[in-house]
């Protein structure tokens, strides 16, 4: 590591902080291995992830004031989070560079939630920490003293599961079930359907206003032009663009969703979303899976551990879906919305890296939980050709590399794991 970290530093002397992956060893072999992200801040307030080994220039060491004696176990946790906060420059070797036979010491619970306390307090957001879905891992929640008004943008076309009724009236139905002031949420529907006679029939408590989107004989299908139209017809500046085949199952999933969207320096937040059978849909997109940009765990049992608990925890993404998307119209407005040669596939992840060109975060959060029938509002239509090749001659370096994943851990299967040639090494 002293070596691999001294040449990271004299290449990047905009950089402080340099950490890299470890291992478990069996005897003389790799068994299992920590592989770590770039610097990603959902995930470190959720979880100890950097650990070691861990290194840090001495002027910035200094600069901080060392370590902290008191916050024992946690002393190292606390000294990455204060040298995030002043804007230290963090690097990630994507390289085994330590092993021992057990796995290296991280920062106690305990010790972590004293320093996550004492980090909250000294900013000037109000925030509150609240248990993890797994043991050790912590919720970061906003504390609202008033909620600000939101619209939730919603394309359909009426469409509804055999004998059953539109998905989007049971959509409304569980979205008033929220714990979000309902008179602070406004939902714009656009419409193909010109008939309004289902949501008169249903009634609903929320704001609703419903606009007419009807294509003309023989237009195909556009969602990304659909979708820019109605979040720039929105009134307020904070938004979640959602699809209308699903049902809200937190009632808290707004409070979750603007903990982050509501963060200057984030550009979207995606949600949870299961299978109407409680597998994983989406928890998060990965670069570069199976040659594109897809959904780990997908199809896998929604309560089956996940790779560093990361289905179950918050934590940076290179992308996240576009069927729950909150985030504000002004970052939408710097990129220009949905580019609408993605017509059907792609424009959302293209969004979301369009985004982070720009420096945003793309955040994704378990607490806010949905069950999502997906593809229903548009149907089961083919993936045109020439979409694909326009998402790869765009993206194909960047999701080669995906900084919020690990070039050591596969793509060529919805499981994350370890590549199988990174295991096994006998070490010298």
């Amino acid at each position: 590591m002293d070596r691999l970290g001294t040449a990271a530093q004299q290449a990047r002397p905009d950089v402080g902080i340099i950490y890299a992956d470890s291992g478990r060893l069996r005897g003389r072999s790799l068994v299992a291995l920590d592989c770590k992200p770039q610097l990603n801040p959902a995930l470190l307030l959720a979880q100890d992830y950097i650990g070691f080994p861990l290194l840090i220039r001495g002027s910035d060491f200094t600069r901080l004031g060392g370590l902290r004696a008191e916050h024992r176990s946690a002393a190292w946790y606390d000294l990455c989070l204060r040298a995030w906060r002043a804007g230290i420059g963090f690097d990630r070797i994507a390289v085994t560079a330590i092993a021992i036979p057990r796995r290296l010491p991280l920062s106690t619970a305990a010790d972590r939630e004293r320093v996550l306390q004492r980090f909250l307090q000294e900013g000037s957001t109000p925030f509150e920490l609240r248990p993890g879905l797994v043991p050790g891992a912590f919720e970061l929640r906003r504390v609202f003293a008033s909620h600000p008004e939101i619209t939730l943008v919603i394309p359909t076309r009426q469409s509804s599961p055999p004998g059953g009724r539109p998905y989007i009236l049971d959509l409304l139905r569980s979205v008033e079930a929220s714990s979000w002031p309902l008179d602070r949420i406004r939902v714009l529907v656009g419409d193909d359907e010109p008939d309004d006679r289902i949501y008169r029939e249903a009634g609903t408590r929320l704001d609703l206003r419903r606009i007419v989107t009807t294509r003309a004989a023989g237009e195909p299908f556009n969602y990304a032009r659909k979708m820019n139209a109605l979040w720039r017809a929105a009134d307020t500046e904070l938004l979640v663009l959602m699809n209308d085949d699903m049902t809200v199952q937190s009632p808290d999933w707004l409070e979750a969703l603007f903990t982050f969207a509501l963060k200057e320096d984030v550009g979207g937040v995606g949600a949870r979303l299961l299978f109407p059978d409680h597998r994983i849909q989406h928890a998060g997109m990965v670069g570069g899976l199976y040659g594109g940009c897809g959904h780990p765990w997908f199809g896998q049992p929604a309560d089956r551990p996940t790779y560093g608990n990361w289905a179950s925890v918050h934590r940076d993404w290179c992308a996240v879906t576009g069927a729950v998307f909150a985030t504000r119209k002004s970052a939408l407005e710097r990129v220009n919305g949905f580019d609408e040669r993605f017509s059907l596939e792609f424009n959302d992840i293209d969004l979301c890296l369009r985004l982070k060109t720009l420096g945003y975060r793309i955040v994704y959060t378990p607490h806010a939980e949905l069950i999502h029938y997906e593809r229903s509002s548009r149907g089961d239509l083919s993936r045109p050709g020439e979409e694909v090749a326009l998402f790869l001659k765009r993206w194909r370096d960047f999701i080669a590399d995906d900084p919020m994943y690990n070039t050591q851990l596969t793509t060529r299967s919805f499981e994350v794991q370890p590549k199988p040639e990174s295991l096994g090494v006998a070490l010298m």
